[in-house]
């Protein structure tokens, strides 16, 4: 039987945007035959159990989770990396595996997401050569909503420009001008209300104590935080637990590191650190994608075309075995847009209930419209907006060159002279 793992689209270079996605891939790769399994580049989590990607299909059962994937394998197929590991490795192992969710899941978060010039610049762009046109107004806000709640208790909202500019008081709060001095300050760059001399005190004013510089000690001791014991683990050993060959645990390692490594991402702070203070690691990382992924460039171009059966895997000398995901009906897809983006949040909340004391075994009515009602409307906006798109799609497709809509809105007959419609349509801007 084909199993079949269903991962977020790949980006910089890499299988997948998603650190657990990347690891499950490198995994199967090493372990299960090329013709026993088959990759879906998808963007709909919903049919997960856990509403997640990764998602290992194998005929009615669904598996979800890095980890989760690994215990299956092994249980059922024997595809088991950890077989040779010595009872102190596994508990290694859990160990590590906690670590990382720990310490390089927030980390990670931060560097493509929580940033916003990491995110507006590079993983914004990346999730579009990824997703349908329509989902691109919901699930990169998702993912990046949930990763900053994931961090919101290591203080590093500032990285965070309009975040940070929505805190601002005074005059000019809210402008053009306001959002492009807090640019500048987050890029570090004095505001020109600052005085010209570079002052290095941490007081009221100084270079140490601004938001940029605070963010920055603290980026750089959490990226610490990660490399420092990663590197005292592998010390002189070509992996992370020994052993001649690549563990479970490299494969996650693997998946939290290359996206850190290969992102290119403007403030690269990891990329720096790992460069300049943690070589090994950089060799390391390098070596695993030789051996786990066979260097292989993924182009997210080449993966849409198959992903959408316009093309095989095969026509573009593919080492992964990717193929088309199952067609998804786009009035479902496109309502549940308008129904996330369109509809008023006060529509999308829990319903105020009225209790009385004379009825309170009858069933409380509600303030807000019903299920009923808000799906109709859903639909009807999905309908109408369809149209509209229709619409413009022949509008820009007619050969009419010139004001088509006016040309259109002409009568034949001039029955409105009198009321002077004729004249009012010819003064209009052509």
């Amino acid at each position: 039987m084909v199993l079949t793992l269903h991962v977020w689209g790949p980006a910089f270079g890499l299988p997948s945007i998603d650190p657990a996605c990347i690891a499950a891939v490198a995994y199967l790769n090493r372990t299960v035959p090329r013709d026993r399994w088959t990759l879906v580049a998808d963007y709909d989590p919903a049919p997960s159990p856990q509403g997640e990607l990764p998602l290992l299909v194998d005929v009615e059962n669904k598996i979800t989770g890095f980890t989760n994937i690994v215990f299956y394998l092994r249980e059922n197929y024997s595809y088991n990396l950890d077989a040779n590991l010595t009872p102190k490795q596994q508990q290694d192992r859990t160990a590590l595996i906690s670590f990382l969710e720990y310490t390089a899941g927030p980390l990670v978060d931060l560097y493509l997401y929580v940033s916003s010039e990491n995110y507006g610049t590079t993983t914004s762009a990346a999730y579009t050569a990824i997703l349908p046109w329509h989902t691109n107004y919901t699930i990169p806000p998702k993912r990046r909503d949930l990763a900053k709640s994931r961090t919101a208790h290591l203080g590093l909202s500032s990285l965070d420009v309009a975040e940070a500019s929505e805190d601002t008081r005074g005059p000019g709060r809210g402008t053009a001008t306001s959002e492009y001095e807090a640019a500048k300050r987050a890029a570090g760059i004095p505001s020109e209300d600052r005085p010209p001399a570079l002052h290095m005190g941490r007081g009221k004013g100084g270079l140490l104590s601004s938001p940029l510089y605070a963010a920055r000690f603290k980026l750089d001791a959490l990226s610490n935080e990660l490399l420092q014991p990663l590197a005292d683990q592998l010390g002189t050993k070509d992996y992370v637990l020994g052993g001649d060959e690549p563990s479970s645990c490299d494969s996650l390692v693997f998946g939290y590191l290359a996206l850190l490594r290969y992102a290119p991402v403007p403030q690269a702070w990891v990329k720096e650190a790992i460069r300049q203070k943690f070589p090994r690691i950089d060799v390391y990382i390098d070596r695993l994608r030789g051996e786990l992924l066979q260097n292989e460039k993924i182009s997210p171009a080449d993966v849409w075309s198959v992903a959408t059966g316009k093309a095989a895997a095969s026509d573009f000398g593919m080492q992964l075995p990717w193929v088309s995901r199952q067609p998804k009906a786009f009035l479902p897809q496109f309502r549940a847009v308008v129904h996330d983006g369109i509809l008023p949040h006060a529509l999308q909340s829990s319903p105020t209930v009225k209790h009385g004391h004379h009825n309170a075994s009858k069933s409380a009515d509600s303030s807000l419209p019903s299920p009923f009602a808000i799906n109709t409307l859903a639909t009807v906006t999905t309908a109408v907006a369809v149209g509209l798109a229709a619409l413009a799609v022949q509008h820009r497709s007619s050969p009419r060159d010139g004001p088509v809509i006016f040309w259109a809105l002409r009568p034949l007959q001039p029955v409105f002279e009198g009321f002077g419609v004729e004249s009012f349509l010819s003064a209009l801007p052509r």
